[in-house]
């Protein structure tokens, strides 16, 4: 029986442009210091994975030896776990890509999501393989539809599930306000569009100011922006990012 997962010198897909070598482009992917890269069966196991989309998920202590080939329910909420599985359902039926924006330990990431094809060579006889997908993740900063180019095609969805990180000690409200604060807005800007007295949003800061231990608004700004934070990310369910 042929093993589901592959090594890291090996790239998933099958074939590529005329004249172009796959294995130098697939090291040098998940190589790449900055963005976490992961192979993952249709059940929501993790069969490979390099270090930074270990740390992305996992946290800066954890290493690819202590997570792949385990179940996805060792280390994450069922929440999580339910959306992603549903995506993945999703992507095997229509055989197309998601671009998945996700706040995690408190920074906003973006997944790109892709089935990986089976080895249909001809002439070679093997059990087929179970549904698997590659993602691609990076840590982002800004509007995640710009990113990706408005009017692309690209199937962009925004999870319904986020781990805050050090913001979770913030209210929806004060979350709304340092969203709107990262976005560039004056203190009587936001008490505008929220619907509040200048008053109000002032105490609001003062106190996400507090929580966060921070004074200055420029470091607040810096925070949301860090976080992608968006008005909508006030009502998303949170859940714990460690289960063990």
């Amino acid at each position: 029986m042929r093993n589901a997962s592959r090594s890291p010198d090996q790239p998933p897909p099958r074939g590529g442009p005329p004249g172009i070598e796959l294995n130098p482009i697939w090291n040098a992917v998940v190589h790449e210091p900055t963005t976490g890269v992961a192979i993952v069966s249709h059940d929501g196991v993790t069969l490979w994975a390099n270090p930074r989309a270990v740390r992305i998920f996992h946290g800066a202590e954890s290493t690819p030896e202590m997570i792949i080939g385990r179940p996805w329910s060792d280390f994450f909420p069922a929440e999580w776990i339910a959306e992603r599985l549903a995506l993945l359902q999703r992507i095997q039926e229509t055989q197309q890509p998601i671009l998945l924006r996700t706040i995690w330990r408190g920074f906003q990431h973006i997944s790109w999501v892709h089935p990986i094809p089976g080895d249909d060579r001809e002439g070679v006889e093997q059990e087929p393989l179970p549904p698997r997908f590659l993602v691609i993740t990076r840590r982002v900063e800004g509007d995640v539809f710009e990113l990706a180019g408005r009017g692309s095609t690209a199937d962009v969805r925004e999870s319904d599930v986020a781990n805050l990180g050090p913001l979770d000690v913030l209210s929806p409200r004060e979350l709304e306000i340092l969203a709107l604060i990262g976005q560039g807005m004056s203190i009587k800007e936001i008490a505008s569009i929220l619907g509040r007295s200048v008053k109000t949003i002032e105490n609001h800061r003062t106190s996400i100011g507090d929580k966060l231990k921070v004074d200055d608004r420029v470091h607040l700004a810096e925070i949301a922006r860090r976080a992608g934070l968006t008005v909508l990310d006030a009502e998303r369910r949170r859940v714990d990012a460690d289960l063990r």
